[in-house]
């Protein structure tokens, strides 16, 4: 199946996008959770506080689905 895991930011850094400026195309191969994908592409966990798909806020322990386009959003940094 094929994802679509979008960012900016210094979390884009971390994606490497290949599909446009923002969007990284995944292919991903059974029902993995979120994270254990994000691992794999190189992206620590710990650098994403939540992630939205399909215009929905979900966890990292879901499960993606053909198609989904994730938008990763790193934690809230600054002073």
């Amino acid at each position: 199946m094929i994802i679509f895991l979008r960012s900016g930011g210094k979390l884009r850094d971390r994606l490497k996008p290949d599909v446009d400026q923002y969007t990284r195309r995944v292919e991903v191969e059974g029902d993995q959770p979120l994270r254990d994908i994000l691992n794999e592409v190189g992206v620590p966990d710990s650098l994403v506080a939540f992630a939205f798909i399909n215009g929905k806020l979900e966890r990292l322990d879901y499960r993606p689905v053909d198609g989904d386009v994730i938008t990763l959003q790193p934690p809230v940094s600054g002073g």
